[in-house]
Formats: C-alpha cells, structure tokens, sequence
C-alpha cells in the first residue's frame, strides 16, 4: 500500500484553505455574511495541524496530478524541458498544445497557460504554508517534537514553491504570511532577494527536520533533513555558490543514503522511495483521483496518450555505446509526427511495470515523481568541486557510472583520474545529461552553466530574455501594475 504524503485526508479542510485562498485574492466580498467564518473555527488542535500540513502538500501534487490539465503542461518535465536540445513538444503535429508549442518556438505570450498555471499553484502551496506557519505557534502539542515538524516541512515546502517561482519568474513578491485587506499588492522582490528568503527556510527546515531513516515507515513521505539538504543543494548551485553545495552535500551524505543498484528499477514501481531517493511526491490510482496525470502526456497515442515530449536524436546519441540508462530512459514505437523516442521513466505497461490506470480516466496514474534523487547529488558535489578537488569529484562521478553499468565491467568505464580542468567539467555535464534524462533539469541546467545562448540559440532562444518567463497579464492587470514585466 502506498504511504500518501501529500493527500488531503478531510474534505473540511479543503474548505477551509479554499476559503482562505479566496480571500486573499479578492478585493472585495460583497452582501451578507452568514455563520462564522470556518478559517476561526480552526488551527485549535494538533489534528488540525496535520490537516493543514497535508493540505500545504497538495499543490506540489497538483502540478502534476489528475485535475489541474494545464498544471500538468507546465512542470519541468514537460514546458520545463520542451524546446531544449533533448526534446521537442511532440504530439499529433507541430501545432497542437499550443502553449508547449509557444515554449518550444521561443514565442511566449504573457496569456499562455502554463506560464499562469506555474504561478498560481506555487502561490497557492505558499499560502497553505504561510497558514501553518502563522496559526499552529500557538497550537498546544503533547508531543512538542511533532509540532516542530510541522513547521519545519512547511518550510521546506514554502521554499520549494518559491524555488520554482523563481527559477521561472526571476524575482518574486515574497509573502510570509496570510494577507490582510488592502496588503494584497505586493511588488516584486529582487532575485537575490527571494534566494536568500528561500534559503532560510532551508536552514530552518535543515535544523529541525528528522532524517527519514531514524523515523518508522509510516513517516515516509514527509519532507525530511535529507529532502531539505536535497534542496539546498539545488538552490545553491542555481546561484553557482558552489562552495555551499559542498558543505550541505557534505551533511546529505552522511545521512546514510546509497545509490540503488539496479538503475533500470529507478522508476519502476518496486524503485519507489528507495535507498537513493532523497525525495519524492507520492501518486496513487484510485476512486479519489489522486494521481498523476504526466504518463498519459508523454505516452503514444496508440497508448492512450498525448505523444508530448518525444526525445531528440541529439541526446540519443549523447548515451555511450550499450550504455543501460538509454533503454531505461526511452523506447521508440512508431508515430505520424516526432521522433518516436518516448520518455520510459514515467511510462505505462508495457513500457513499466505501472498499469494503465483502471479508474479515474487515463489520467489517474500512479506513478510516483522523483524530485531529488542521490545521483543528482552527487552530480552536483562533482560539478562544485572539480576545479578545487578533481579527484573527489571524479570519485563521484564513477560512483554514478558503476550503478549504471552494474555487473557489465565491459561498458561505460571509470573517467580517467587524470582529468582535470574543462575535460572534467564536460564529461560532470555528461554524465548529468544522460543520467538524468527525461527528469525536467536539463533547460535549467543550461541557463546556470551559461550553455544556453550557444546551444539553444538555433532554436529561438534569445540571451537576456527567455531564462525567465514572462509574469502572467492576468497577474499584471490584478496588481494594477505593481508587479513589473520581465523582458517580455
């Protein structure tokens, strides 16, 4: 039985954080009100609490669950990586999905729909966050550790939903707590100015979050040290502080995690939440319509699917001969339009062991998604430290090499341990290319390297404008200006 981290387990409260949700977005409520308004009828208890702490979960489910269509378009996995050297939009021709179409041709309109879905969920979760954080200090708890839990995962999430704010908008209005009327028209923060907030979350949650692996089974799921030191790792070398990746890193690896042997289980069913997943967001088929609905984006048609995000032969080619990974990651099936190379990491059976989803419509899968996973990590040590220690960051990487090649000591051999300089730095980029293929990193991963005007250029991509997206006109027009326009 799946252990559900981020499912709302009480309809009330769902109400109750609508309610909440609606207030701060509207100006003006007006007519009578009747009753007492339910966001003061709770927050009384520590059952409240874990309410509210399941609910600051669910947007990060949303952006890739069943109900929210044009949520699921705009994740990293799809627009994220969409119009990069590895992937093209795909689908039944070169026009359809027209907002994954507008992403792959650099022509983005401050209208399209997944630029506002990216938008609206993060502030969504960060509001959910901001709640716990202002109402359950003064909630009495008679287990006390638990209560510090809870304000720490909200932290983490409360900085992971920044974190894609501003790996897609730049700076952001930096809200840490529910609004009141007339508070509503926040500007925007600087960039550095939202990096630094998010990184004091990640503090918080690092100092006072629990390492999965000293709770029971039960606790799986939960944002954890190690999910928070995940993260910092990430926000860290997306603002090229590599001596910070380092130093947390450091602290992650000492957490007793260890690269699962068998790669090609990554993203198989018995590969969930295993001893190399640093953290996950768990989907489950059933009649409440808590899956995912990414498998069917990225499935053939003639698998009930909507054929997007089909690899290009650039990054087939990018996998070494007999490499295991690339049959891992992709198959290839005939298709009217595309390539015809499918993403297999979060695929259907019979490319997986997950089944087609029998209830809730095509959309309902239950595929888990890998958001952090060791190999990343130890990715990002090896790009942190090559300039300074070449051989620790070859060490890692061969660490990522041998599980890929597991028995088969005839491919994919050990990097020399005599590279040094670009060369090392090249076969680091490499290695996270193939690697982590499929898995949403590689259009951020060319902005932060400063690769993307040299190989995205061809493409459409201009330097100076489209590393960020622009900021919704629905959000534009709401601010009555307030909130400034990227270069859009």
């Amino acid at each position: 039985m799946k252990l559900n981290n981020i499912v709302i387990k009480n309809a009330r409260y769902c109400l109750i954080a609508a309610a909440a949700l609606l207030a701060s977005c509207s100006n003006e409520l007006e007519g009578k009100v009747y009753g007492t308004p339910i966001l003061e009828n709770f927050y009384k208890n520590s059952d409240d609490a874990e309410q509210g702490i399941n609910a600051a979960y669910n947007p990060m489910r949303e952006m890739y669950g069943k109900e929210n269509f044009w949520a699921g378009m705009s994740c990293d996995l799809t627009f994220g990586d969409v119009g990069t050297d590895d992937f093209i939009k795909g689908g039944i021709s070169v026009v359809d999905n027209v907002p994954l179409y507008q992403k792959e041709s650099y022509n983005i309109p401050t209208s399209n729909l997944a630029v506002s879905r990216i938008w609206q969920i993060n502030y969504k979760g960060i509001l959910y966050c901001n709640l716990i954080l202002s109402k359950v200090p003064d909630i009495e708890f008679i287990d006390t550790t638990r209560k510090k839990e809870i304000l720490a995962e909200a932290q983490f999430m409360r900085a992971y939903y920044y974190f894609d704010l501003v790996n897609s908008f730049g700076g952001v209005p930096i809200i840490d707590r529910p609004l009141e009327q007339g508070e509503f028209n926040v500007p925007r923060s600087t960039e550095h100015e939202s990096y630094t907030f998010i990184e004091n979350d990640l503090k918080a949650a690092i100092a006072n979050l629990p390492s999965r692996f000293e709770k029971p089974q039960s606790y799986t799921g939960h944002a954890d040290k190690g999910a928070a030191l995940g993260l910092m790792m990430r926000v860290s070398i997306y603002q090229n502080k590599m001596d910070q990746v380092k130093i947390y890193g450091d602290q992650l690896f000492a957490l007793g995690y260890s690269l699962f042997s068998n790669y090609s289980s990554i993203f198989q069913t018995e590969g969930e939440w295993n001893s190399g997943s640093i953290f996950e967001i768990n989907y489950t088929t059933n009649t409440s319509l808590l899956g995912t609905s990414i498998p069917q984006f990225i499935s053939p048609v003639s698998k009930k699917g909507y054929a997007c995000m089909q690899a290009k032969p650039d990054l087939i080619n990018e996998f070494e001969t007999n490499d295991p990974r690339l049959t891992a990651t992709f198959y290839q099936t005939p298709v009217t339009y595309g390539t015809g190379w499918f993403i297999r990491k979060y695929a259907w059976a019979p490319f997986s062991n997950y089944p087609t989803p029998s209830v809730g419509g095509n959309n309902n899968s239950a595929n888990n998604i890998r958001v952090i996973r060791l190999a990343d990590a130890y990715l990002m040590y090896a790009e942190a430290v090559y300039s300074t220690n070449p051989s620790e960051a070859i060490k890692y990487v061969n660490l990522v090499r041998a599980r890929a090649r597991g028995s088969n000591s005839a491919i994919l051999p050990n990097i020399a341990s005599t590279l040094t300089g670009t060369a090392l730095l090249n076969a680091i980029y490499h290695e996270r290319r193939v690697e982590l293929a499929g898995e949403g990193f590689r259009y951020h991963d060319l902005i932060r390297t400063n690769r993307a005007e040299t190989l995205l250029s061809p493409l459409g991509f201009i330097k100076g404008k489209h590393e960020l997206m622009p900021l919704p006109y629905s959000e534009i027009t709401l601010s009555n200006g307030v909130l400034k326009q990227n270069n859009y």
